[in-house]
């Protein structure tokens, strides 16, 4: 379990590069209020105050809550602080990724893990398909017309 755990974090990190990670309490609570939120992850000894919070915040948007199985300085140090508590992923992709990780550690994670996945799939579906034609499309073909009817229809204008 400790290499799922430090599969988590590095997956945490590479988020967190990608600019869909947020760390800490007030960024977190400003990223569930806007809705963009997917997942939270909670350091092992996190605050009760925090877990509190965390659980409000996240049962008010249906958001899971993931245990990560490791501490506020392991946590910390993969994503470049010195201790992190408390994070979340606006990536629905990642955090399908992270919640499959953490599932072998408790029932929740595995009951959120199948939640995100199954989330993740209708995303993806929903990517995949082709999207319709009509009004705001973009033009995709070019009409290619040959200079003398260029002239003929437009004029000699330049």
């Amino acid at each position: 379990m400790a290499n799922d755990n430090s599969d988590v974090r590095g997956l945490l990190g590479l988020a967190l590069r990608a600019g869909k990670l947020v760390l800490g309490d007030d960024p977190v609570s400003d990223l569930i209020k806007t809705g963009h939120a997917r997942a939270l992850f909670l350091a092992e000894d996190a605050g009760d105050a925090i877990r509190r919070k965390a659980s409000r915040l996240a049962a008010e948007r249906e958001i899971p809550v993931l245990a990560t199985g490791a501490t506020k300085a392991e946590l910390g140090t993969a994503l470049g602080r010195a201790s992190c508590a408390l994070c979340a992923v606006s990536d629905m992709g990642f955090a399908a990724s992270a919640a499959a990780k953490l599932a072998p550690l408790s029932p929740e994670n595995a009951a959120a893990a199948e939640l995100l996945s199954k989330k993740n799939d209708r995303m993806q579906a929903r990517k995949a398909r082709p999207k319709k034609k009509g009004a705001g499309a973009k033009v995709t073909e070019y009409i290619d017309i040959e200079e003398d009817d260029f002239k003929r229809r437009f004029g000699n204008k330049k």
